[in-house]
């Protein structure tokens, strides 16, 4: 079972300039149409995607919970028409005051699995202990976070926040709290490798890893996959993810078969690794933490 780890629906009237200028450039004029579960649905069939984890998604520091209940909202909403397939993940502003009381009504009356926050977006240090009240409700839920942990590249996000190292002090105080870093803390792979190898709670998503030419796409996922297969000795905590709508699902299946195709099992990323990423890790993952049964 191929599962995505890490996509976004929103309403799309939602979408702030600098994303709508992002997508222009990207020649992905049309994507806020398909900011919808059929769109989602549409290509998770199109690149062979059973079921997928749909992260709610702040766009600014200063956006409060009551603007955030809007695409809370949306999320759920449009996760709930799909039989399943579709895996909700709420956000919040975890500097609000009833920040702890809103994550709990959430989990336990609007049905949310996990919890996403976004460092760089909403610029906070995950280590910042204000946050810990969030962590200890997440970890008595043995509910997992997916943070968004690397650079964007994208102005104005700061990119400071998303530094992987800044997830050691949180691991390290929450050993329980289930943590996927939400694209490997691209490009700071060997801190990513360092913390899935001494932290048995964090995990990683493996969306967006990708160069800017055709020539050299599949480099920066390369050197993701044999610093933590070097490090660690496996990939088995590295889960497959899109980032739909802003990078294309076939088009992170296409390169890791791409991958697989001039793989050996005599390499130190051997086939069956990239064989794991696509079928096993994330489905292993969310049987683990009751994502799907």
């Amino acid at each position: 079972m191929l599962i995505d780890m890490h996509t976004h629906l929103w309403p799309s009237e939602k979408t702030p300039d600098y994303l709508r200028d992002y997508f222009k450039n990207q020649e992905k004029e049309n994507k806020c149409c398909q900011l919808t579960y059929e769109g989602l649905l549409n290509s998770m069939d199109r690149a062979g995607i059973e079921k997928a984890v749909v992260l709610a998604l702040s766009f600014s520091p200063d956006w409060a919970n009551e603007e955030l209940g809007d695409i809370n909202k949306y999320v759920i909403q449009q996760t709930k028409k799909t039989e399943g397939r579709l895996i909700p993940f709420c956000t919040i502003n975890p500097f609000e005051r009833n920040s702890v009381d809103y994550l709990r009504k959430m989990i336990e009356i609007d049905g949310f699995f996990g919890l996403k926050l976004h460092c760089n977006i909403q610029q906070f240090y995950p280590n910042d202990d204000r946050l810990y009240p969030i962590y200890t409700l997440m970890q008595q839920y043995n509910k997992p976070i997916l943070f968004h942990s690397g650079g964007i590249g994208i102005r104005p996000i700061k990119d400071r926040f998303g530094q992987p190292i800044h997830f050691d002090d949180v691991a390290c105080d929450f050993p329980e709290l289930p943590m996927i870093l939400g694209h490997a803390g691209r490009i700071w792979y060997h801190e990513t490798a360092m913390l899935l190898r001494k932290h048995k709670n964090v995990f990683a998503d493996i969306s967006t890893n990708f160069g800017r030419t055709e020539k050299f796409r599949n480099y920066p996922m390369e050197q993701l996959l044999h610093q933590v297969k070097g490090w660690t000795g496996t990939v088995d905590k590295l889960l497959f993810g899109s980032d739909y709508p802003f990078y294309s699902q076939s088009g992170t299946v296409e390169a890791l078969e791409e991958m697989l195709q001039t793989r050996s099992d005599h390499e130190l990323v051997a086939a069956t690794d990239i064989k794991n990423i696509f079928t096993a890790n994330s489905q292993v993952f969310c049987k683990q933490y009751n994502l799907i049964k």
